[in-house]
């Protein structure tokens, strides 16, 4: 099973520069970037640049700003919808196979619900000719069971879960039982803890088991949102070759970034 990063991970003092380094460093299989449409064209061409620098490919990216899409006036939904699909595009022009669009549902608020569906459906329609896959990745105490629900509703090959381990405790809900129940939606997976539960403390054991019994084909992303970036990034990656959740291509020279 590949794993990547997202840039956002290591978050003391490292530049990105320094960030694509050390995932070079510790022989990452790729790298997950934010975009934003405010600047997308800009950002892609930094990642680009540090990316054949380092020799990483940029395999997913997340558009953020989607979450809010519900919130924002009917009017200028369309066009906020607009600007996201162009965001999309440049994600895939920058080698993305996968977008990540975060989505905060409940049952209880069916019409944002249907708002996500209506923006989903658009996105799917932008990239049908790339054949990117758009996955929801539930937040803000959204539960994956409702998250898995939208992308049932969109119903496209392509509309994928962004099942994410940490977010799971942040819901309440429990990340083994439903990552097993959802795992055929599943496109990629978010490894981090919850609000008081270290990465280590995750149940990787058993998440490991349910990826193996399941023939996983997707990939995992680390999510590392500690002030002590450096060493709790060396140290996840170690915690996760303990656990069999990953075993690097090659050996990398660890040493960090400078």
């Amino acid at each position: 099973m590949l794993l990547g990063a997202g840039t956002d991970t290591i978050t003391d003092d490292y530049t990105l520069e320094q960030k694509f380094a050390e995932f070079r460093r510790l022989n990452l299989d790729f790298v997950e970037v934010p975009l934003r449409s405010t600047d997308a064209t800009a950002q892609a061409e930094t990642f680009r640049t540090l990316a054949a620098a380092h020799g990483l490919p940029i395999a997913s990216a997340v558009i953020a700003e989607f979450v809010r899409l519900p919130d924002v006036p009917e009017a200028e939904r369309a066009d906020a919808v607009r600007r996201i699909a162009d965001t999309a595009l440049t994600a895939v022009d920058l080698g993305c196979d996968l977008v990540l669009i975060p989505v905060r549902v409940k049952p209880e608020e069916p019409e944002r619900a249907e708002s996500y569906a209506e923006g989903y459906a658009e996105l799917l329609t932008a990239t049908k000719q790339h054949g990117t896959v758009i996955a929801a990745e539930f937040v803000g105490g959204a539960r994956p069971a409702d998250a898995a629900n939208l992308v049932r509703v969109v119903d496209d090959p392509r509309a994928r879960l962004f099942f994410d381990v940490g977010n799971c405790l942040y819901a309440g809900a429990d990340p083994v039982s439903d990552l097993r129940t959802l795992l055929p939606l599943v496109a990629q997976v978010h490894l981090k803890g919850g609000p008081d539960t270290p990465l280590a403390a995750m149940p990787l054991r058993e998440l490991h088991e349910v990826v193996r019994s399941g023939d996983f084909q997707g990939r995992c992303a680390l999510e590392i949102e500690s002030p002590k970036g450096r060493q709790s990034l060396r140290d996840a990656v170690s915690v996760l070759r303990m656990y069999g959740l990953w075993t690097p291509a090659h050996e990398g020279n660890t040493t960090h970034a400078g």
